[in-house]
């Protein structure tokens, strides 16, 4: 076939990412992860062998902690788009960060390609066991009658549990004031000491404590009991909520990553979630695999951020 030189010149100046997406991978893969060791990144270390040998090459799991996911994220806005590094990241840093941080330097929704929803899990509302209350009802009724006296533990400034407290609070009229920590374990922590009486996290942060018996679980947030407590009542059996509260866990990339590398990645995502080993892993921790393509991601986060949006606005919750 012969080329003109107009074509040639063509082949020259094609974008070496575009290039290259024919041999992609031809390395180990970084996974960052924008949170500390410990928390949700267990998730990651779950699929991160596998996607590896679907993939052919390692892929390397980084913790970039710090400011709600901005400092993992600023790390792959700063990544080539070669499908060389991809990320793992919470709701928080995604769809709810760019509603409470005045000076957010980016939007995640917009700026970073969509591969997929990959994990979901049920919030659970905790309470310390030696505090009198057996149910969510109890402890609204006396949050009522009591305003400010009651506080709640705060896992991170911006997280689904904090706009989920806060939304309760507005929906049932209570002043119930947070007590900020820095993660879901300090939190967690802070209700078994009895330094707050209750907070809500995520079912597969707090699993251990309540079959432990350093947690009582008064209410999920889920649309259905979770099999893991099925003597736990949800909100919305109870009549408090009028919908799910669900917190989940996506990949993204570096925007012009080539779609083909984000179909792939999609592809094995998928192929990992829906592997008994792999799906049974992440229920034991009370959650549950989800499949998206792409496009569905986009809608999804784009739906949760103007969710989010709305409490934030209505609770006046901003974070400096």
């Amino acid at each position: 076939m012969r080329i003109t030189r107009r074509a040639a010149l063509g082949l020259l100046a094609a974008p070496p990412v575009l290039a290259q997406s024919r041999d992609w991978p031809n390395r180990p893969l970084r996974l960052i992860v924008p949170s500390a060791a410990g928390g949700y990144e267990v998730y990651a270390r779950i699929l991160a062998p596998r996607l590896g040998e679907l993939l052919g090459h390692p892929v390397v799991v980084e913790n970039k902690p710090g400011a709600n996911g901005i400092i993992g994220m600023q790390d792959l806005q700063r990544s080539r788009p070669d499908g060389n590094t991809f990320m793992f990241a919470h709701i928080g840093a995604i769809s709810i960060g760019s509603s409470i941080y005045p000076n957010m330097p980016f939007d995640p929704v917009e700026e970073f390609a969509s591969i997929s929803v990959a994990v979901t899990s049920p919030l659970v509302w905790l309470l310390n066991p030696t505090q009198p209350f057996r149910t969510m009802p109890e402890f609204i009724a006396r949050a009522r009658a009591e305003p400010g006296v009651w506080r709640y533990g705060n896992p991170s400034s911006g997280s689904i549990p904090h706009l989920v407290a806060e939304e309760a609070k507005l929906r049932q009229q209570i002043d119930v004031p947070g007590v900020p920590y820095r993660s879901t374990v300090q939190s967690l922590t802070a209700v078994i000491a009895n330094e707050v009486p209750i907070t809500v996290d995520s079912l597969g942060a707090s699993a251990g404590h309540i079959a432990g018996g350093r947690l009582r679980a008064l209410a999920m947030t889920g649309r259905e009991r979770s099999d893991r407590l099925p003597d736990v009542p949800t909100m919305m059996e109870l009549g408090l909520d009028e919908r799910e509260w669900v917190a989940w866990y996506a990949f993204m990339a570096p925007k012009g990553t080539p779609e083909d590398i984000i179909q792939k990645l999609n592809g094995v995502i998928n192929q990992a979630l829906r592997e008994d080993a792999i799906a049974t892993r992440i229920r034991d921790l009370g959650a549950s695999p989800r499949f998206t393509t792409p496009a569905e991601m986009l809608s999804f986060i784009r739906q949760e951020r103007e969710v989010f949006g709305a409490i934030a606005r209505a609770g006046k919750i901003k974070v400096e």
